[in-house]
């Protein structure tokens, strides 16, 4: 029954999606807007939807529906644990196909799915600017010539550019609420992350040329001034535009990575005003043009919403540990039944340094071990980071007077639904510096699994690039497993290199991680109040508001609408204000935004979470529990001085080994190691072996930073 609901759920998924798609293609068509104008003119005499309505339920529900959906159909997914299966079509488009591109390593999938999107862009401007070039003719209202006209026209047909991509804008960057990146595609959300700069720099390019293309009109004319600073009561508000543009000029600026990287702080307080540039982009466009945009901006708003709920209640940190590296280890107490992926990020904030600061780290801790507490690897690399290292040395000095607590504020954790290294028999990580987290909670997660060969790889190889050996304490957290790995679970095979720095101890990886291991983590005080990291709310109750707040908005807007707009002929000269549109659209979504609100804090409030109290210890349960009865088997471990890893010799042996076979490439690190191993997956897959030793390299990138 339950598999029937899921085809069911999937099949009308994708009918919603394939009409959403369908209506942006035809959009910009005569026939649409021809059958467009039919359609709001039935809605206006029908006395019920209004054209308001109408333009709700075609243009901003098939998203919405396709997110409350999406959100059951993950609540009935299968809880256990995925079967080794072969390779699907997916993944194989997943394989890189351009590797040194400004924007990073494309996919199969993503080059088509870029190359699909530019062709509705290419397509959309032509169509629309084919159908207006056709009646133009000398406008005596706004004194341009025919040629003028034609120019007006195609910076107008820019802003339409700019809208499709808006559309889509906030879709990637929704973390509670994800879609497609969690749901459907199991796309990372640090990967969904580049995926909204590429629509964001598309809308600043097109927003650019919209402008420039007019005002060079109005210069023309030498009435630039006079017309960039007029509010109109109907139609465009060039002052609105003017305002919007100055605003996405100033977040694209922020957002660029020289200062995203040095000054996250900016970065992060200038985005903000992406409420600016919304508010204003409704009083340009008007509502008609918004009501397109406006399911991305409601699901966002939830999310927000959803995210705050969460993010209001604190935490005690259990203990901390400082590396020799520099790295901090946080653990948290968290309730036993919140589960996670590995490679799972958490945004954490500490009020004593930020009030305003969240920075994402990842997850190091598997939900499958450690299940009333989780733990964050920081590096020591920025000035949040730098003053959270000196706040924890003063913690740790005997005698200080500084506080023995640390009070934490956690949002998350997010990351993808499922992960696919439980696909593969073999597994090759490459790691570079602190590329090495995700890494840890994979391989405690197969550490987790109990010998299930089924759910999880028999042969792992870890390849582990750093700059300094002191850079190898970022593997304490897991050196107990490492040491002692169960060989039940297969076959472990780690190597290191140590890029800047020559031979002088000759230790063995073993002794080298056993020496970093000794490193105490001091147990902090707990106060009273303390709580376990607040589960994210539950994908029912996202369904739920989700829905709740499509209909709130579109009743309060059909009732608004009817009590402050009175019909009227589309020719009539006497049009009511653009202004009263636009504030009935902020009323109704003000409404719907406080309904689902009000509705989740009554739910979370209704779910009362049993607190079970994490004790603090040194090590970590799994620590404790797993290193019985089980023998080291590090004959094969290796350490490198001087040298970067050789990645074809390292497949080579793989191939030697392994014969024909499908391994499971992941890499996370600096974009040099990821362009690397991106290029010796394309070259072995590109390969002609015999069809019995052909060896599969999948890849698969992890980004851990925003």
């Amino acid at each position: 029954m339950s598999r029937a609901v899921r085809a069911g759920l999937k099949l009308s998924i994708a009918a919603i999606l394939a009409v959403w798609v369908v209506i942006w293609i035809l959009k910009p068509t005569k026939l649409w807007k021809k059958s467009w104008h039919v359609a709001e003119d039935w809605a206006e005499s029908t006395g019920v939807l209004r054209e308001s309505g109408l333009n709700v339920i075609v243009f901003c529900f098939p998203i919405l529906a396709m997110a409350v959906l999406l959100y059951i159909l993950a609540y009935l997914r299968p809880r256990e644990g995925r079967i080794r299966q072969s390779t699907s079509l997916i993944a194989r488009f997943s394989d890189p196909i351009i590797i040194n591109s400004p924007i990073g390593t494309l996919s199969s999938c993503e080059l088509l799915a870029a190359a699909l999107f530019l062709v509705f862009l290419a397509w959309t401007y032509y169509s629309n600017l084919a159908s207006d070039l056709k009646r133009t003719t000398p406008s005596k209202i706004l004194k341009l010539n025919r040629r003028q006209l034609k120019v007006m026209a195609a910076g107008v047909r820019f802003g339409s550019l700019s809208e499709a991509c808006l559309a889509l804008l906030l879709l990637p960057v929704l973390r509670g609420m994800s879609l497609f990146n969690k749901y459907m595609f199991g796309v990372q959300f640090e990967a969904s992350v580049r995926y909204h700069v590429w629509i964001g720099n598309g809308i600043m390019l097109f927003t650019l040329l919209h402008s420039a293309t007019i005002m060079s009109v109005w210069g023309e004319k030498s009435s630039l001034w006079v017309e960039i600073t007029r509010w109109q009561s109907t139609g465009r508000v060039y002052l609105a535009g003017a305002i919007a543009l100055l605003t996405l000029c100033v977040i694209w600026l922020s957002s660029l990575p020289p200062v995203r990287r040095t000054k996250f702080h900016l970065f992060y307080l200038t985005h903000h005003l992406y409420l600016v540039f919304l508010f204003f982009f409704l009083m340009h466009a008007g509502a008609g043009h918004f009501y397109s945009v406006f399911a991305g901006v409601l699901l966002f708003a939830l999310d927000k919403i959803l995210r705050i709920a969460q993010s209001s209640r604190s935490t005690s940190v259990l203990s901390v540990r400082v590396l020799a590296c520099k790295a901090i280890e946080l653990t948290l107490p968290k309730h036993p039944s919140m589960q996670y992926a590995p490679t799972s990020t958490i945004f954490v904030k500490i009020p004593s340094i930020s009030r305003l600061q969240w920075h994402p780290f990842s997850i190091t801790s598997s939900s499958n071990m450690d299940d009333d507490r989780l733990s964050v690897m920081i590096k020591c690399q920025g000035p949040w980071t730098s003053s959270l290292y000196e706040k924890i040395q003063s913690i740790q000095v005997p005698g200080s007077e500084s506080t023995k607590s640390l009070i934490a504020a956690m949002e998350g954790p997010y990351g993808p639904a499922t992960f696919d290294y439980q696909r593969y028999g073999s597994l090759l990580l490459v790691a570079g510096g602190s590329g090495i987290t995700p890494f840890l909670s994979i391989l405690q997660d197969v550490a987790s699994r109990n010998r299930d060969t089924n759910t999880c790889p028999t042969r792992i190889e870890l390849v582990y690039a750093v700059k300094k050996s002191v850079d190898l304490s970022m593997l304490t957290p897991i050196s107990w497993l490492l040491l002692d790995w169960p060989p039940g679970l297969g076959h472990l095979k780690l190597r290191v290199f140590v890029t800047q720095e020559k031979d002088r101890s000759g230790n063995s990886v073993s002794e080298i991680l056993h020496e970093m291991s000794q490193v105490k983590a001091v147990i902090l005080d707990q106060h009273s109040s303390g709580e376990h990291v607040p589960k994210p709310q539950g994908l029912l109750l996202k369904a739920a508001v989700a829905g709740l707040a499509s209909v709130a908005f579109l009743v309060s807007l059909v009732c608004l609408t009817h009590v402050f707009i009175h019909k009227e002929k589309r020719s009539s000269p006497n049009k009511t204000p653009s202004w009263i549109s636009d504030t009935l659209v902020l009323c109704s979504f003000v409404i719907a935004t406080s309904c689902a609100a009000t509705m989740a804090v009554a739910l979370s409030m209704g779910r009362k979470d049993v607190h079970v109290p994490a004790v603090p210890r040194n090590k970590s349960k799994s620590a404790e529990t797993c290193s019985e009865n089980v023998q080291n088997v590090w004959g094969e471990d290796e350490i490198n001085f001087g040298k970067r890893p050789n990645l074809i010799d390292i497949v080579s042996e793989l191939q030697n080994e392994l014969g024909r076979s499908e391994v499971g490439v992941f890499v996370c690190g600096p974009d040099s190691l990821q362009r690397s191993v991106a290029s010796v997956c394309r070259a072995t897959c590109s390969q002609k072996y015999g069809r019995k030793n052909k060896l599969l390299l999948r890849f698969h990138s992890i980004n851990f930073s925003l």
